[in-house]
């Protein structure tokens, strides 16, 4: 497997740069697998062992990521489905504020349900950090925000 080695940042500014001198960073733009792996220079086995095609697949994820945090810094989510990656249309952007939303109150859900059945004698320092009710407040947080937003 030869393969160009840069950190997951420097693939990440790459692979942005080729799709802003693309045209690819509009909405609706279609940005393909192949053009992602072939920018960053992930070259994929017809074999290989799952640890491998697991670091090329993190790799892969890695430089997406650096891509999506900036491009939600410019109201843009960028999805996958199918081997595309897809900047959202603005009347999509809901779906996935209101993904995220749902994300973050079942995971605070979880908290909740954690820290309240932790044994007494371990969780002695997280309740006296009032925990249960900082979950609380961070959950109707997420239900104001959803309710402004519907």
């Amino acid at each position: 497997m030869s393969e160009i080695k840069r950190t997951p940042k420097q693939d990440g500014k790459c692979l942005l740069d080729v799709m802003e001198k693309r045209g690819l960073v509009e909405f609706g733009a279609e940005i393909s697998a192949e053009l992602v792996r072939d920018t960053i220079g992930l070259v994929v086995p017809e074999l290989g062992t799952k640890s491998q095609f697991d670091a090329l697949a993190l790799r892969e994820l890695a430089a997406i990521d650096y891509v999506r945090n900036i491009l939600l810094g410019r109201g843009m989510y960028l999805t996958f489905s199918f081997g595309t990656y897809r900047i959202l249309l603005p009347s999509e952007n809901m779906t996935q504020v209101e993904s995220y939303i749902s994300s973050a109150d079942k995971k605070l859900s979880r908290a909740l349900k954690l820290s309240r059945n932790s044994p007494k004698e371990v969780d002695m320092a997280s309740r006296n950090h009032q925990t249960s009710a900082r979950i609380m407040m961070k959950r109707e947080s997420i239900r104001e925000h959803r309710n402004r937003i519907n």
